[in-house]
């Protein structure tokens, strides 16, 4: 079975589960949060903005600090991961789906792929939202296509090393709300690190999309290293577990 096939399967078997709630919820309620917050303080944000800053620079900037977008979203790829175990778990279909010509690798590889998809979906949507507010608006700037695509594509890449972790806590962890604790806990520590220990986040992960938005010194360049390095670290043990482990 090819490796495209598990993924489109992964996805087609939360055709009626909680993950598409959760991809619109979150994305909803960002954006419901973003218009009231520019509909109540939008003058005050113009009068208070720094030299050069455009109205579509403020709601990026709302949207990542204020709200906690950029701080939280780890939690979220967290959840999803958690959502695409508990389907095998609740419906105990290990040992079926372990029983078809396919190997562990490709299996494991399929789940972290599924759900790195839709933890892409969760800042496309979020994105999105965040333009619908300034077209709604009507910024009298232009829109900043090319700013708020890097800002997408910043998160998609320094997602990864955190959606390899939680690929792994989900398998690990038979209830899906341990998985989703620990990256809460994670979140929660990561304020702690950036604000107190700012020499620790290049080994941190769950700080690496707090510094996404562009309007933070952090060295992204390092962390995008660290990225990629912990992903190879959480991805190699969880496939060395996976592989190991009798899940039937």
């Amino acid at each position: 079975m090819k490796l495209h096939t598990l993924i489109f399967l992964e996805c087609y078997k939360q055709k009626k589960g909680l993950i598409w709630l959760f991809l619109l919820a979150i994305p909803a309620g960002t954006t419901m949060a973003m218009f009231l917050d520019f509909q109540i303080r939008y003058d005050y944000l113009l009068d208070t903005a720094g030299l050069g800053q455009t109205s579509w620079d403020l709601l990026l900037m709302e949207n990542h600090r204020v709200l906690g977008w950029g701080m939280f979203l780890p939690m979220f790829v967290g959840i999803i991961y958690a959502i695409l175990y508990q389907v095998e778990e609740s419906h105990n279909s290990w040992k079926q789906l372990l029983s078809l010509p396919v190997r562990r690798e490709e299996f494991y590889l399929s789940k972290f792929v599924a759900g790195w998809f839709f933890s892409v979906l969760l800042i496309v949507l979020n994105v999105l939202g965040l333009m619908l507010v300034g077209f709604i608006m009507d910024f009298p700037e232009a829109m900043e296509w090319k700013s708020y695509g890097i800002y997408a594509g910043k998160q998609i890449v320094m997602i990864l090393a955190v959606a390899g972790f939680h690929n792994w806590l989900s398998f690990s962890f038979k209830n899906s709300v341990i998985g989703i604790v620990i990256g809460f806990a994670g979140v929660i520590l990561s304020s702690i690190v950036i604000f107190m220990f700012p020499e620790w986040v290049k080994i941190y992960p769950y700080a690496y999309t707090f510094y996404t938005d562009g309007y933070d010194g952090g060295n992204l360049a390092e962390m995008f290293f660290y990225n990629g390095v912990l992903l190879v670290v959480f991805f190699g043990l969880g496939l060395w577990q996976f592989k190991r482990r009798d899940v039937l």
